[in-house]
């Protein structure tokens, strides 16, 4: 049975589970389990500590997260005393939080602990009327391809809006158990994870951020998850791992982070009866779009979520149709223009004609739905003709042997810049750079074919599950010198 409730608010959503089902679990993490009474009993004592601290409403407030029940009472303590909380990565380094500081306006960071829920005096309720009011806006920090941290600037109703209608869309129940395998602090989990669970009821399971493969294999087992949300990468090393998941309760499986590999999503079909179904988002979208048809098909547009594709000459194209492509470009309802904390140019560089730019290519097979074809902004130019790393990765990926596969250009302004561009590929034993080459060239233009290919035993990965390119120029440099490296 569906049970989407929703509100305009973080609040009163809590607010209504607690009265709804007061002895339900609403958050589980490693091994412990609060119900959602006691989860609005934490952040009532959370908010008296607040009040008590002498922060104003209209603060904002940074919220150093990890995948734990702490962090989630903070986020709803400070949003219902009227703080705009900045969620941000709780391993971050001291300059990377220096900086994002610095863009959101922050004096300073929270680190959630026990002690803002400990016992005490929780203090006299904040009135209905001339007491603070709830957030009406949060900041989630995205690094985007560049690597430099942005503060985007998020309506909590906006984002409530979105959870509900995804939770919706994918069909989540108030009696399933959401696992949440990659960090609370990013869009994805975000928005997949935290919230759909405060609006539909069910029980978030939060794993410890970062979770090796078996443990997750097990964890995925043993926590009865009825839906999972992941990455590319986290699927493909549970099926790896030596404990693929048995048939169970699992009915939902959602990829998102990467594009998801069609053998992968058969692979992940066979072993556990379940489809891996696709989704497509942004840290400043939420959820974009969700497939609930076959791998590699269209995926079908969020209510409120409107696309539409411009050419390489900037002109609009008004009626595309399946087969053309452009760059994609989306409004959605009722959230205003895109606005980067501390960066105004950023704000209007992201905007044409009012409409968001992804830097996403893709074709709009309908009014409803969309296919996602790449990065315009990972596009690399040989000898003036238009490479596609993505188009370079597949062909890379359907080679015997070949687990994953990263394919770029060197930074702009480093030795290798220019007419080159590398594929690092994590490959099996008997794999061979020459044997690669010569796969590669039987499928691509000669153009298409990476000029180096370095092989690997895995791919560096982030918190997120996204390859991590920076490493692997870093290590590139290291090992092979200047030839294609920075």
């Amino acid at each position: 049975m569906s049970a989407v409730v929703r509100h305009d608010t973080l609040p009163g959503l809590l607010a209504a589970r607690a009265a709804a089902t007061p002895v339900r679990p609403a958050v589980e993490h490693r091994g412990t389990t609060v119900t959602w009474a006691g989860l609005a009993d934490r952040v009532q004592r959370a908010r008296a500590r607040l009040r008590r601290g002498g922060q104003t409403p209209g603060a904002r407030l940074g919220i150093l997260a990890r995948n734990d029940p702490d962090t989630l009472v903070a986020l709803l303590a400070a949003t219902a005393e009227g703080r705009e909380a900045v969620l941000y990565d709780g391993r971050a380094t001291a300059a990377e939080r220096d900086q994002v500081a610095a863009l959101a306006g922050l004096t300073g960071w929270h680190t959630p602990s026990p002690a803002d829920h400990a016992d005490g005096p929780v203090g006299a309720e904040a009135p209905a009327s001339g007491g603070p009011a709830p957030a009406p806006h949060l900041g989630l920090v995205t690094s985007g391809t560049g690597g430099l941290p942005k503060v985007v600037r998020k309506r909590w109703h906006t984002a409530l809006t979105n959870a509900a209608d995804f939770a919706t869309l994918a069909g989540y129940r108030e009696g399933d158990r959401l696992l949440c395998t990659t960090p609370v602090h990013h869009a994805y989990a975000f928005g997949v994870a935290v919230l759909p669970a405060l609006v539909t009821g069910c029980t978030l399971v939060l794993a410890p951020h970062p979770a090796a493969p078996m443990a997750l294999a097990r964890l995925l087992r043993d926590s009865r998850a009825t839906v999972v949300q992941s990455v590319p990468f986290l699927y493909r090393a549970v099926l790896d791992s030596g404990e693929p998941p048995a048939p169970s309760a699992l009915r939902i499986c959602v990829s998102a982070g990467e594009p998801l590999p069609g053998a992968l999503a058969e692979d992940w079909h066979a072993a556990t009866g379940v489809p891996l179904r696709d989704q497509y988002g942004s840290t400043e979208f939420g959820q974009i779009a969700y497939t609930t048809g076959a791998p590699g098909g269209p995926l079908r547009l969020l209510p409120g979520v409107t696309a539409r594709l411009r050419a390489a000459d900037g002109t609009w194209l008004a009626a595309p149709g399946p087969d053309v492509s452009g760059e994609l470009h989306l409004r959605q309802a009722g959230a205003g223009p895109v606005t980067y904390w501390g960066l105004p140019e950023l704000t209007t560089a992201s905007l044409a004609d009012g409409w968001f730019r992804t830097g996403d290519t893709g074709r709009l097979p309908s009014p409803e739905h969309v296919v996602v074809e790449g990065r315009t902004t990972r596009r690399i130019s040989v000898a003036g003709r238009k490479v596609d790393p993505d188009e370079v990765q597949r062909a890379v990926l359907r080679v015997p042997g070949v687990r994953e596969c990263w394919v770029a250009a060197p930074p702009e302004g480093s030795a290798g810049h220019g007419d080159r561009f590398a594929a690092f590929v994590a490959v099996e034993e008997g794999v061979t750079e020459s044997g690669l080459r010569r796969h590669v060239a039987r499928a691509l233009s000669s153009y298409k074919v990476p000029t180096r290919f370095h092989l690997r035993e895995a791919l560096p990965r982030t918190g997120t599950g996204k390859v991590h390119a920076a490493r692997l120029w870093q290590e590139a440099v290291r090992t092979r010198g200047q030839e294609d490296a920075p």
